[in-house]
């Protein structure tokens, strides 16, 4: 009875470490955790295993192709289709597209990059270029060979934080992240015509409609803005032939201001001709200055 016993758990073991085969060898100059177990030298690494170093650095070779170079006092799980960084820096070198999760980002990389997981996430494209998206796959940004960026973690509940110059532009609000360059069309809010030209941190959900805004790649549903500085948003602004100033929402029809310009309007010159006149006090004046007319007056 004891010996089926025996053969019943061996059995299941096996099982169990069929059903997670090895998909790499972990390497390190000295000692390290795999799966909660201190490792000297190498060992293999199976699907879901988890790497930590300590004082010594670590590589991780996958049969893929994947190299995955772990710094000291960091840690990552490894699976055969992603790596996700769960502590200090990690860089990674894949012959084709990999994913690397950080901080609820989920990154692709056609090349090397390198992710330092901190107060925020640094991702630096070291070849190739990198996407960077929320982990439900929304854009957040392209990263070029040679570029570095920076972005918050995200929230598991796909709450986005975006930091820029908050603009009007064919009569819609829009954002440029000041990390990752991308823009954003803002819908909802309370104040944002208010904060229009400032820079702000605007907190929201990303919608699944289409952008209305050319530039825009997503739209965030606002739920917070909070003004971090006032102004300073005219380059930006220059940038993307956009305003500093939020439009009235339905613009009345230009009055004839200019030289081409029909009846029904008075022209800037009249209008300055009248201030002339209220100053000195006399109509014919006004009339002989604006140039419409000529005075009546002996």
């Amino acid at each position: 009875m004891i010996r089926n016993s025996l053969f019943v758990s061996i059995f299941i073991s096996g099982v169990a470490v069929a059903a997670a085969p090895p998909i790499g060898i972990v390497t390190a100059s000295g000692h390290f955790t795999l799966d909660r177990s201190q490792v000297w030298g190498n060992a293999t690494v199976f699907e879901g295993s988890v790497v930590e170093t300590g004082s010594a650095s670590s590589e991780v070779a996958l049969r893929n192709g994947v190299r995955l170079q772990l710094a000291k006092d960091s840690r990552a799980r490894i699976l055969s289709d992603r790596v996700v960084i769960e502590k200090g820096i990690g860089q990674v070198s894949a012959p084709e597209s990999f994913e690397v999760n950080a901080a609820n980002l989920r990154i692709h990389s056609t090349g090397r990059l390198r992710v330092n997981l901190g107060q925020t996430v640094e991702i630096a494209s070291l070849l190739g270029s990198a996407r960077v998206a929320s982990a439900n796959g929304m854009l957040l940004a392209a990263i070029p060979a040679g570029r570095v960026m920076n972005f918050s973690p995200q929230a598991s509940n796909g709450t986005v934080t975006r930091t820029g110059c908050l603009l009007f532009k064919d009569n819609h609000y829009i954002m440029q992240d000041e990390n990752t360059q991308e823009v954003v069309e803002l819908s909802g809010g309370q104040n944002l015509a208010a904060q229009v030209g400032n820079r702000v941190e605007a907190t929201g959900s990303a919608s699944s409609a289409k952008p209305a805004v050319s530039i825009a790649t997503l739209v965030l549903n606002i739920a917070t803005v909070t003004t971090k500085s006032s102004g300073g948003c005219l380059s930006v602004a220059a940038s993307l032939n956009a305003q500093t100033e939020a439009a009235p929402a339905n613009p009345a029809q230009p009055s004839a201001e200019s030289p081409k310009g029909g009846g029904g309007g008075m022209s800037t010159g009249a209008k300055i001709a009248v201030v002339v006149a209220v100053a000195g006090g006399g109509a014919g004046a006004a009339i002989a200055l604006a140039g419409k007319k000529s005075s009546t007056s002996p």
